[in-house]
């Protein structure tokens, strides 16, 4: 439809025109705020990330220099997405190996980029790009080189795995003690093993009880397989643990073919990984193995040992993704006998304690409260930080990597 100038004279039919022309026009916005909010949003395999890079000006040519100036934007967008990952340390570590390996690989890494800014100084083309970079494929790499762990500080692991593979009667664990469980020795576990083979490939410390079991005292109340988390961080504490890894794990035959001396064995896992200090589930998750074998033995195992696989794999995701999200420290104080301290230990932590980003007042009973932090440093200095608390007389009485126990005094 369209008008000319007599239409204009035409209230009506100018107010319909104006309706549809503003239907149309709001039409075309709403589609344009569609496709931007799908055009490029961050998810676990990639991340958008800003970066400024710089190139000389070498014999007047700015193009040459606007493409070297880019290449080192993309570079440090790089940088960055490793550094979400690792720590700085890490990287500096190991920075000939991200050079050679990670960092000189912005081709496949970046998958699409934005000139946001660009300038020129005598001598010097600064660039601004926006770049979108996997993620994922770069998480895969650092993974492959052994550094992905390191950004999870190697948590020193325990592992409490039940097992009960083909022929055995009952399930068996390590933790029943130095005797023999229901007439059958206790030997490591098939599952637990490969565990154990996958968690030390990926750098983390793996505790090893076998030379402890004879000094161990493992209360009788812990000698059975199903393991609650407060036992198995018990007996994690005796070790040294900082995370346990406990559950189950199931062989059993599968179908066998008519007539074949070959069956098929199947096995299935679930565990949980807990933090020793704070009692935090760090992951959750399960795994499931199949193997063909003539001996059902070797099958089960097989099948135990790629069902772990299949767990390890993700428990070592989820434990990573846990313990790098940023650092929290919960702290208990005793002695308290009036409310108004609570929200006097509330403000000096957040006002006077460098590094603490958030506190979260969890309870407070029987002159207990229970604070949780967020912070970006550790308990140690915190606890070092709690002694100088202006107006307040706080005694430390232990810490841990991730707790604090005090008395106001």
């Amino acid at each position: 439809m369209s008008l000319g100038a007599k239409d204009f004279g035409n209230p009506s039919l100018f107010a319909s025109f104006h309706l549809k022309s503003m239907v149309f026009v709001f039409f075309i916005f709403s589609m344009i705020l569609a496709s931007t909010a799908f055009a490029g949003p961050d998810n676990k395999d990639t991340r958008t990330v800003d970066a400024q890079g710089f190139s000389t000006i070498s014999g007047g040519n700015d193009v040459i220099a606007r493409d070297g100036a880019i290449s080192d934007a993309l570079r440090k967008a790089v940088e960055q997405a490793v550094g979400t990952m690792v720590s700085s340390e890490t990287m500096v570590e190991n920075y000939q190996v991200l050079s050679d390996s990670v960092y000189t690989n912005t081709q496949g890494y970046v998958k699409s980029y934005t000139v946001i800014g660009e300038s020129k100084t005598p001598g010097l083309y600064q660039v601004n790009v926006r770049a979108v970079v996997a993620i994922g494929t770069i998480k895969n790499d650092l993974d492959a080189l052994g550094l992905l762990h390191v950004k999870a500080e190697k948590p020193r692991v325990l592992f409490m795995i039940a097992e009960q593979n083909i022929g055995d009667k009952f399930y068996t664990f390590w933790w029943w003690g130095r005797s023999e469980f229901k007439g059958e020795t206790v030997d490591m576990s098939a599952a637990e093993t490969s565990l154990k083979e996958l968690f030390l490939s990926k750098g983390f410390n793996v505790v090893d009880i076998s030379g402890s079991m004879d000094t161990l005292d493992i209360s009788n109340a812990f000698r059975v397989a199903d393991l609650t988390n407060d036992g198995a961080r018990q007996i994690g504490r005796k070790v040294n643990a900082e995370v346990v890894i406990k559950g189950k794990a199931l062989a059993k035959e599968g179908a066998r073919t008519p007539g074949s001396q070959v069956a098929a064995y199947i096995a299935d896992i679930t565990a949980q990984a807990i933090r020793v200090d704070t009692g935090e589930v760090l992951g959750s998750t399960r795994g499931h193995g199949v193997a063909r074998n003539i001996s059902e033995v070797t099958g089960g195992t097989e099948a135990l040992s790629r069902a772990s696989a299949e767990l390890g794999d993700k428990l070592i995701e989820q434990i990573v993704a846990k313990w790098t999200k940023g650092n929290q420290v919960t702290i208990r104080i005793s002695g308290i006998t009036d409310y108004k301290k609570v929200a006097d230990i509330k403000n000096a932590l957040k006002k006077q304690v460098r590094g603490v980003t958030a506190v979260y007042q969890r309870r407070f009973e029987g002159g207990l409260a229970v604070f949780e932090l967020d912070t970006k440093t550790s308990a140690q200095t915190i606890a070092d930080e709690m002694a100088s608390i202006s107006g307040l007389s706080l005694r430390v009485t232990n810490t841990t990597q991730n707790t604090i126990d005090a008395v106001l005094e």
